[in-house]
Order: structure tokens, then C-alpha cells, then sequence
């Protein structure tokens, strides 16, 4: 697809609208990427953050390790979870959701 490009490029009269139309397949290239990949990975990381910021004591989460417990502490980058009579320290980004 390039190599087409490029032939088209240096067959037009001055080069000038061929490497227009290339810049325009770059632009539109990465604005679908954009839009396909990069958006919503920060939608559902910011959708995270938030999660994870409205946990409190008493709430049951499941661990990306997939341990079932309920918060009985909140620390600054951890939490205390009791799971079957054990209490694990675990780190805020390892939680994936939140049960109902």
C-alpha cells in the first residue's frame, strides 16, 4: 500500500499532491488507531481509578489473582482483605472489581 503510494507521489507533476495524499493516509491512519485502541483503554482505566477510589471498609472485591474477600482496612496504596478467615495485604491496583 506505501510502495503504491509513493509511485503515485512521484508520478504527479510537482510531487506536491502526492505527498499530501500521504500525509492525509498518516493523519487518518492514526486517528482510527486512536480512536479503535488508545480511547478506550483510558476510558476504562480512568473508569478504575474511580472504582477504586469509592472503596471502602466493608466492601467485597475480587483480586486480578482471583481471591474473593471484604476490605477490613484502607491504607494509601494497599488494602487489608479477610477472605475465609485470613487476612491478605493486598496493593490498590490489584483489584479488578468490585462485588454486589
Amino acid at each position: 500500500m506505501i510502495n503504491l503510494l509513493l509511485s503515485q507521489a512521484q508520478s504527479s507533476g510537482n510531487g506536491t499532491g502526492g505527498w499530501i495524499s500521504i500525509l492525509l493516509f498518516y493523519v487518518a491512519l492514526f486517528a482510527i488507531l486512536y480512536f479503535l485502541l488508545i480511547w478506550p483503554q483510558r476510558r476504562e482505566r480512568k473508569r478504575k481509578e474511580e472504582m477504586i477510589k469509592a472503596l471502602k471498609k466493608g466492601d467485597r472485591v475480587v483480586t486480578n489473582g482471583g481471591i474473593r474477600g471484604e476490605i477490613v482496612r484502607v491504607g494509601d496504596d494497599y488494602f487489608i482483605i479477610e477472605s475465609e478467615n485470613s487476612a491478605l495485604r493486598i496493593e490498590k491496583w490489584a483489584v479488578i472489581n468490585k462485588l454486589e
